[in-house]
């Protein structure tokens, strides 16, 4: 009797593939509008400075290239340190390796309101958050109009001191900041430098290597599940963060079918 092959013997296997969920939004005014709302009115607001242009096509090269322009904190991004924390290192200093691995999706859905996460919504949250995970907080974010206040989900800061307790390696969110956007600039008036410290939860989390990625989408598809996670940002040197594309994905013997 003939003995099979390598080849032939995987060929007879059942095929495991590895699905694969996109976490990240476009790069377009859209998303930014989505994201802040009536913050971005102005034209000449920071995160609606996406500007891509084509520097040469096939009607004058044998080629296509582009230029771009973008904010270091649009779309789907992640912010270092040096985003909130004077003194802090900039891109190049990230440890990539706390933005790729286990990940622990938080179905903590607050259907599109204004809600601070207390620690206790985090504890008795599952899946129950390890050392070293990465934590991706379902919120039910809902999209905004450029003409309409932007309502988002954010932390207390016994919330932000609860995953540095836990030694967690990045969190990933819906909406745009971790720290309610609204109320830092107009109530707390946290935009002039006058005001300082600011932004606590960004300070919190970034002076402890915890990384922020801001702007994922698709969490529903995967809420309440333990999953595989990257979003690795550019090499830029200098910046203060970086667009990321955001992915998940489960171990093929884990998987379970994913919503479309």
């Amino acid at each position: 009797m003939k003995e099979r092959t390598l080849s032939e013997h995987r060929r007879e296997q059942p095929q495991r593939r590895t699905q694969l969920i996109d976490l990240t939004r476009p790069l377009t005014p859209e998303t930014v509008y989505a994201l802040f709302g009536d913050l971005v009115a102005d034209e000449q607001s920071y995160f609606r400075q996406i500007r891509i242009s084509t520097a040469v096509d096939f009607t004058t090269a044998n080629a296509t290239s582009c230029l771009l322009s973008i904010p270091d904190h649009v779309g789907t991004h992640m912010d270092v340190p040096v985003h909130t924390v004077e003194g802090g290192y900039a891109l190049e200093g990230a440890d990539i390796s706390r933005l790729f691995g286990s990940a622990v999706v938080l179905d903590l859905d607050k259907e599109g309101a204004d809600y601070a996460y207390t620690a206790e919504d985090l504890e008795a949250a599952t899946p129950t958050v390890e050392a070293g995970d990465i934590v991706l907080i379902y919120s039910g974010f809902r999209d905004a109009r450029l003409a309409e206040r932007m309502r988002q989900t954010y932390f207390t800061t016994e919330a932000a001191e609860w995953l540095v307790e836990r030694r967690v390696h990045a969190l990933g969110i819906e909406p745009c900041s971790p720290d309610h956007v609204h109320e830092g600039l107009f109530v707390h008036g946290w935009g002039d430098p006058a005001n300082r410290p600011a932004w606590p939860i960004h300070r919190i989390l970034l002076s402890n290597d915890v990384y922020i990625v801001e702007g994922l989408t698709n969490l529903d598809h995967i809420k309440g599940r333990r999953v595989n996670f990257a979003a690795l940002p550019l090499l830029v040197p200098g910046l203060s963060g970086s667009p990321v594309r955001a992915v998940a994905w489960v171990d093929p013997i884990d998987a379970e079918p994913v919503r479309a």
